[in-house]
């Protein structure tokens, strides 16, 4: 893996885009990448990746299905792109890296194995919920004694794409919610209808790990 390999982006550039073929995977070297899902209203970052020797777009090299997000330079970075046969020659030889990737798949099977009991065990309104809560969780921002703000449009997104629910579903028991007085909207988009606020006692009543715990 030679320098000459080594990719260099300037911040805001684009690595890669949602629905591309992919046939790389990308070792961080430096800087840092945002990974982004399309949503109504543009792209939404559900995750940064900025921790060196990290790696993203790995599922490309695991399986035949265009890119699930984008990936573009936060700040000036560099990345090492890896092919299929570089990849498989570093499961091989690297067992840290190896080790990496099945807990990567472990945790990924993990999450269909709870959306498969979630379609079979409960309600759809409950399955939103829980998984408004998932969301809100991972990629929501902390607030006040426990509540939880999350952008709405990626919140739908997210769970569109993970329990099977349509978007009529998702923005019906929304509705619910707020109509019951479940759950509201942040303070700051009152208006704009960005960003809603998932109290404490809605996150507690509807985390699976809060009413399961986390299985071993």
């Amino acid at each position: 893996m030679a320098n000459e390999n080594v990719k260099e982006y300037a911040a805001g550039e684009l690595i890669f885009a949602e629905g591309d073929p992919g046939k790389m995977m990308y070792v961080l070297l430096d800087g840092a990448v945002d990974i982004k899902i399309k949503v109504d209203r543009g792209e939404t970052v559900i995750k940064t990746v900025d921790t060196p020797n990290d790696f993203f777009g790995e599922m490309a090299l695991l399986d035949d299905r265009p890119r699930s997000a984008s990936a573009v330079a936060a700040r000036p970075t560099r990345v090492l792109p890896v092919d299929g046969p570089t990849f498989e020659s570093m499961i091989l030889s690297n067992g840290k890296f190896a080790l990496k990737i099945i807990k990567i798949l472990a945790a990924r099977i993990r999450r269909s194995n709870d959306q498969v009991s979630d379609l079979i065990d409960t309600m759809p309104r409950e399955r939103i919920a829980r998984g408004m809560v998932d969301f809100a969780v991972n990629h929501g921002e902390r607030i006040h004694e426990g509540a939880i703000k999350a952008n709405v449009e990626a919140m739908k997104a997210w769970i569109n794409g993970r329990i099977g629910a349509s978007m009529d579903e998702i923005e019906a028991a929304i509705y619910r919610l707020l109509k019951a007085e479940s759950i509201s909207w942040a303070a700051t988009s009152a208006k704009t209808k960005e960003f809603l606020l998932l109290p404490a006692d809605f996150v507690k009543a509807n985390d699976r790990r809060t009413r399961e715990g986390e299985p071993g």
